[in-house]
């Protein structure tokens, strides 16, 4: 029988988020700070997403053909290290540029090894509550990290990179406790636990398994003899699309739109935390906050509520200014980035696991990952470029339209899915008693 008590090794990434989850912020202000703009952010942030998907896939097939649980996390840990020494021992953006980048193709080292783990080093009756651990543990770093960089966000940035290092290497000293499995499992025994992956999904959006074929592609344009015009996966592949586009546009602009509204770094920080820390308190709440209502009743509050709110900062931003424009970004972004997603998040992997089915699940994946990773690639590309010629508050209505148009194709999918009248399932998206 496998030994729960030899998980002591999860608690590396603890201090491993608590070194990693202020950095996106930090290199928005930093290139802002070496007299980057906006466009220059929306690079590393392409960077970023853009380097994912190849190194999900090149990690994948390493992990497949070498087995090595605890190099591969050592590395992605001390590599958190090495990212955040670099970044503050330069003083060019296209540096700055490179190395996040570079910790993108790091980071992806480690999700799935840690996934596997779990499964490797736990009974099967145990999965869920070791990966429930494991969650509970990288949400509590993130938003202790958050937290930090916060209180300390008067210092530097530079010298709060560096104190950030020794958490990174702290990590790297409990993951040598990892011991190897005797029976290790290939990365297809994820995809078969839904516990499983959903943690992976939300430790690291991305997950290839099998790279999407021509054939497989054109199964999704269209279903042969049948009356629908797209099958209802490519339905809600086109939902998530919408969804990650408008998020992309407004995580790559909103840092650089609050620095350029005024906020010195703390109050920046302080924004982002507390939208972290909502959004880890909600993972836990879930089930209490949609108690009166299914996945497809949640996403469509979900959405209402993050669409509006994206809406919502635009206007702030074109209307307000000073202490009225900090707390209503405050407020606001805490129910959009922390509320609304927490709950979209978990309602959404729900409805997307049973709808792929057991069939062609790795190609599914893949693509949906790849989806993804594009979404965000274009969105950062847009924000940039659209905040810099127009407006922050621009990009941040656009990216709430495309929430909300993503909400429309949700009731496609609904309508596909269940031949409800539109009417009735728009009304999905209310529930008595509930306030978005």
């Amino acid at each position: 029988m496998k030994d729960s008590k030899g998980s002591f090794w999860m608690y590396s990434v603890l201090p491993y988020q608590i070194a990693y989850s202020p950095i996106s912020t930090i290199i928005a202000l930093f290139i802002l700070q070496l007299h980057g703009t906006v466009i220059d952010v929306s690079y590393a942030m392409a960077a970023f997403y853009g380097i994912s998907i190849p190194a999900a896939v090149f990690w994948g097939w390493l992990i497949d053909t070498y087995n090595g649980r605890k190099s591969f996390v050592i590395l992605s840990f001390l590599g958190v290290a090495g990212v955040l020494l670099g970044l503050s021992l330069t003083s060019s953006v296209a540096e700055a540029i490179i190395l996040f980048g570079a910790l993108s193709f790091l980071v992806a080292a480690n999700a799935t090894p840690l996934s596997l783990l779990v499964m490797e080093s736990m009974d099967e009756s145990s999965w869920s509550a070791g990966f429930s651990r494991l969650q509970l543990l990288g949400s509590v770093g993130g938003t202790v990290g958050l937290f930090l960089a916060t209180a300390l966000g008067f210092l530097p940035l530079k010298l709060l990179m560096l104190l950030l290092i020794p958490f990174s290497i702290f990590a790297v000293s409990i993951a040598t406790r990892i011991k190897e499995p005797h029976e290790e499992m290939g990365r297809r025994a994820i995809i078969k636990n839904r516990v499983a992956l959903k943690v992976r999904f939300l430790m690291y959006h991305l997950f290839f398994i099998r790279i999407p074929d021509k054939k497989f592609l054109r199964s999704l344009v269209i279903r042969r003899g049948t009356g629908r015009s797209l099958p209802n996966l490519t339905v809600l592949y086109i939902a998530f699309f919408a969804f990650y586009l408008g998020s992309g546009i407004f995580n790559t602009a909103y840092v650089p739109g609050l620095d350029h509204e005024g906020f010195q770094n703390l109050f920046v920080f302080g924004i982002i935390f507390a939208g972290y820390a909502v959004q880890s308190l909600s993972f836990y709440l879930y089930g209490r906050l949609t108690q009166q209502s299914g996945e497809h009743k949640a996403i469509m509050n979900s959405l209402v509520l993050r669409g509006g709110g994206y809406v919502a900062i635009g206007l702030v931003f074109l209307v307000f200014s000073g202490m009225t424009s900090l707390v209503l970004n405050l407020v606001v972004y805490s129910m959009t980035a922390g509320l609304a997603y927490a709950v979209f998040y978990i309602a959404s992997s729900t409805i997307l696991f049973e709808t792929i089915g057991t069939e062609k699940r790795g190609r599914k994946l893949g693509l949906y990952s790849s989806i993804i990773g594009l979404s965000y690639l274009f969105g950062s590309l847009f924000a940039g470029y659209a905040s810099y010629y127009i407006g922050y508050g621009f990009s941040f209505v656009i990216s709430g339209i495309l929430v909300l148009s993503s909400m429309l194709v949700f009731v496609k999918f609904y309508n596909n899915e269940k031949k409800l009248p539109f009417s009735h399932i728009m009304q999905l998206g209310y529930v008595k008693g509930q306030s978005p």
